[in-house]
């Protein structure tokens, strides 16, 4: 959050989930979520949850469903388990 708000134009912020069929989000997620949108007011934070396959299909829905160009739409760089290369999802800017 610091860092987005130090060093990003954007005030809004999708956290999104798109939990694998039959598994849930985190139940403190949300309450979480509501905390950092208290603490940090000039930053709109929204939680959305999707059921789907998560993939390069759905990035690309999504960005475009939103508006949000898939550069734009990763802050954080994947883990060594992520399923897919990132130039698979589209133009990808990570900020780590």
């Amino acid at each position: 959050m610091l860092y987005i708000k130090k060093n990003e134009p954007t005030r809004k912020l999708k956290i999104v989930s798109i939990p694998d069929k039959g598994v849930q989000v985190v139940k403190n997620l949300r309450t979480d979520i509501q905390v950092l949108n208290r603490a940090y007011p000039t930053i709109d934070i929204d939680f959305v949850e999707v059921e789907d396959e998560f993939g390069p299909k759905k990035i690309e829905e999504l960005s475009k469903e939103w508006n949000i160009p898939t550069n734009f739409m990763f802050i954080g760089s994947p883990g060594d388990k992520f399923p897919y290369r990132l130039e698979e999802l589209g133009e990808v800017r990570l900020i780590i």
